[in-house]
């Protein structure tokens, strides 16, 4: 096994997760490096927030791809646009990582 800059670890000592992802892109480094460290990652793709539905496909189809190009298993949430739009009623104005994100 390859020398690591850092140990990762998983509470308990586990050497699965559930990763949550919202697209290929921004979840292939977190994936690599689970990877690397032995842990290997159930993808558990949710983006509700993505709108139109075709933009959300696309995203869901290359999450897809990438994953089982690694090998791995994707757990495809439902895609509820309009639960996730009544959830964040109140809230559109707030920035990245304000109150919407909690």
């Amino acid at each position: 096994m390859a020398k690591h800059k850092f140990q990762l670890e998983v509470p308990g000592g586990a050497d699965r997760v559930l990763l949550h992802t919202c697209c290929a892109p921004c979840s292939s480094a977190i994936i690599e490096c689970l990877m690397q460290h032995g842990i290997r990652p159930t993808i558990y793709y949710c983006n509700p927030n993505i709108y139109p539905r075709e933009e959300y496909l696309i995203r869901k189809d290359e999450c897809t791809r990438y994953a089982l190009s690694l090998g791995l298993e994707i757990v495809d949430a439902d895609y509820n646009h309009e639960a996730w739009l009544e959830a964040m009623r109140g809230l559109e104005q707030e920035p990245e990582r304000g109150g919407r994100c909690l």
